[in-house]
Order: structure tokens, then sequence, then C-alpha cells
């Protein structure tokens, strides 16, 4: 999908042409080829659609007063699109998004107000481990336990080639370790496999992590990752 700046005197453009699609998000305009969707259907994916109906249905529920802090929240956030261009997202959205991450991470309440969490640096991950030969092992170790009150954000990409090393944007969160949990070895396999399937010996994945201040369950705060290891999967 090509990322696309129409000239000053056009608005957008919108439809088919030929085999070519053209539409218009919220930050930009794109042009990609028209071509059936892949619907891979995995149970992380499952479970997001289902709370992104569940709570795109909420937002109506919502008081007024609700709303209107959600829209002004989501005011107070501004994000850049490829071209640098500024905008900002939907109150619908952002109550969606938060809602969405938080039932992804074990929440039972809707979150009806938004709100942010301080990110520290208090818990370091060292010695990324992954193999797909043999019985396969994805782990990292943790110089310290998770404080009280606090969590640790473990994100990782998808197998990549070994040669790629800019992944901005590739990261997606697996796993969030709560208080409970004690310094050492941390196995993160499960949660990997559940979001990207198996690993692929060859390929390099990466993973990061950091940590909260707060109840992490309701994390969607924008933040700056402490870590960031990698390693080719033997």
């Amino acid at each position: 999908m090509a990322r696309i700046q129409p000239a000053a005197n056009i608005e957008a453009i919108r439809g088919k042409v030929g085999n070519n699609v053209f539409s218009k998000g919220r930050s930009v305009a794109t042009l990609r080829k028209r071509v059936k969707p892949f619907n891979p259907q995995s149970s992380a994916q499952t479970r997001v659609r289902s709370f992104t109906k569940k709570f795109s249905q909420a937002w109506s529920g919502l008081t007024e007063n609700q709303r209107i802090g959600w829209n002004n929240a989501a005011l107070e956030s501004l994000k850049s699109n490829v071209f640098g261009g500024k905008y900002h997202t939907t109150g619908h959205k952002l109550f969606v998004a938060f809602n969405v991450e938080a039932f992804l991470n074990g929440a039972t309440v809707t979150i009806t107000d938004p709100f942010t969490l301080t990110v520290n640096s208090t818990v370091q991950i060292s010695a990324l481990t992954a193999s797909a030969t043999g019985t396969p092992a994805l782990s990292v170790t943790t110089d310290i336990a998770v404080p009280a009150n606090s969590a640790l954000i473990v994100e990782a990409t998808a197998p990549l080639s070994a040669g790629v090393y800019n992944v901005k944007g590739k990261y997606r969160r697996i796993l969030i370790l709560p208080s409970s949990t004690v310094s050492g070895v941390q196995d993160i396999l499960a949660a990997y496999t559940d979001k990207f399937g198996s690993l692929v010996a060859g390929k390099k994945v990466h993973v990061r992590a950091f940590t909260t201040n707060g109840d992490a369950s309701k994390l969607v705060a924008k933040y700056k990752a402490q870590n960031d290891l990698s390693a080719i999967i033997a």
C-alpha cells in the first residue's frame, strides 16, 4: 500500500480505478492494489475483533460528560502521518483502543474515563534466548523483581529476516508481567506464538520491555521502551 499526498487543490481521492483503490483515512491518503483480503483468523486476531465490536457498541452507552472527556483526551493526543502532517484521533477511537487493550490483558470492567500512566525504567531485561530447533524456547532475563504497583510490559516483532534492523512500528505487545514476578528467566514463548505463530530458525526476533507505575491492564499511553534486544533464532 502506497501513501500519497494529493495536490493542494485536491481535497481527497476515493474509490476504485482499474485494479487500484484510492482511500482517505484521518491522517493520510493511500493507494493500494485491489486484492482479496487475507484473513488468517488467528486466536489473537479473533479476540481483538470481538473486543473492538464490543466497545464500539458500548460508546453509545456512555454519558454525555464521559464522551466529552474522551473527545477532549483525543484532542490532546497529536499524531503524525508519514508525510509529517499532524492529526487527532477521535474520542470514540480512543475509547475503543483503551478498552480493547485493557481486556486483552485481563481487565473485566469497562474503562469509562481516559487517563495515562507513568512509565519508568526500573526493571531491565537481558539475555534474550530464541530457539526453534529441538524444544522451542523464547525467554528474557529480568534483573530485579517487578516492583509493587507496577508491571513489566513485553513487546516483540514477528520473525524477521536477519538483515532487517529498522523495526520501528513492528513491535506488538505480547505479555504483561505483574508485580508478583520475581527476577530471573521469564518464559515468553507461549505469549509469542499466540501472537505471531511458531518461531522460524534463521530468522531474527526483537524483544523490548518497559515498566509502568499503575494498573498496566489499562495502559494505552505513549511510552519509550527501556530495553531493545534482538537474537537470531537458532
